[in-house]
C-alpha cells in the first residue's frame, strides 16, 4: 500500500488539503456539519447543550466576578463578561440550529477538558498569572480557534475566550487553587 494512500485513510480532510490532517475537534465538527444536515435530533441535541449553558450542578453559583476573584483574576472581568455576554447572545440567536448547538457541545466540551488537563494543574500548582494567560492561549484559545475557524469563519479568537468566560460564568470552570 503506497505511503499516501495509507495516510489519507487515516486522517479527515477538507477540500484539497490532503496533506493537513484535521485535529479530533476538527474531525468531530465536520462530522457534525455532516451528519446534522439531514437530521434533526432536536431534544438530544438540546439536553446536551443545557449541560454547558446552565449552572454546574455541583457548585455554588456565585457568577464570573467571584470565580476570577477567588482565582486572584479580577484584572480580566471586564474583559471577560463583554466575551462572555457576546458568545450568551451568540449562542441564543443561534438556538434554533442544531448544527451550531451540537458545535458548541464539541467545543465546550474541549474547553472543559483542555482546562482540566491542562490549565488547572497549573493554577493548582501556584504558576503566575502570566504563565497560566500563556497556556490558556496555547492549550484552549489557538488550538481551539484553529480547529473551528475551518468551519465557521465567523468564529474569532475572542469567541473562544467568550466560550471559556461563559464556561466559568456558569461555575463549569474553576480559577482557584482548590476545586
Amino acid at each position: 500500500m503506497e505511503t499516501g494512500a495509507l495516510y489519507k485513510d487515516q486522517s479527515s480532510h477538507i477540500g484539497d488539503n490532503n496533506f493537513a490532517p484535521l485535529t479530533s475537534l476538527e474531525t468531530a465538527i465536520e462530522q457534525v456539519k455532516k451528519a446534522w444536515k439531514h437530521d434533526e435530533k432536536v431534544i438530544d441535541i438540546v439536553e446536551d447543550l443545557a449541560d454547558y449553558i446552565t449552572q454546574h450542578p455541583d457548585r455554588e453559583v456565585i457568577g464570573l466576578e467571584k470565580k476570577l476573584e477567588n482565582g486572584d483574576r479580577v484584572d480580566l472581568f471586564r474583559r471577560a463578561k463583554f466575551l462572555k455576554n457576546k458568545f450568551a447572545r451568540r449562542v441564543a440567536k443561534n438556538q434554533m440550529s442544531i448544527t451550531e448547538q451540537h458545535v458548541y457541545i464539541q467545543v465546550l466540551s474541549a474547553i472543559n477538558t483542555a482546562w482540566y488537563h491542562n490549565i488547572h494543574p497549573k493554577i493548582v500548582s501556584g504558576s503566575d498569572s502570566q504563565e497560566i494567560d500563556n497556556l490558556i492561549h496555547e492549550e484552549v484559545i489557538k488550538p481551539i480557534h484553529q480547529a473551528i475557524v475551518r468551519f465557521d469563519c465567523s468564529i474569532t479568537t475572542e469567541t473562544v475566550s467568550g466560550m471559556l468566560y461563559f464556561l466559568t460564568g456558569k461555575c463549569h470552570l474553576v480559577w482557584e487553587e482548590e476545586c
